[in-house]
């Protein structure tokens, strides 16, 4: 097998958590945007963080669990 082929998984875990990553960062610069242009919270859900956080943490605490097995 070519190591092409062996490091694509890796490759598609860096995507999908840049994704996330990407997604995160997003939502909190609406939020701040949405603050800084009403004055105010109200009006702006948050509900993206709660479903995005967990699953971030999932992946930070998998590579660090793979780092350790290497």
């Amino acid at each position: 097998m070519s190591n092409q082929s062996t490091d694509l998984p890796k490759a598609q875990n860096e995507y999908i958590a840049g994704a996330f990553f990407g997604l995160v960062t997003l939502d909190l610069f609406m939020f701040l945007t949405h603050c800084l242009i009403n004055g105010t919270t109200t009006g702006y859900s948050l509900s993206t963080l709660v479903i995005t956080l967990p699953i971030l943490a999932v992946i930070y605490f998998q590579r660090l669990h793979a780092q350790q097995d290497h």
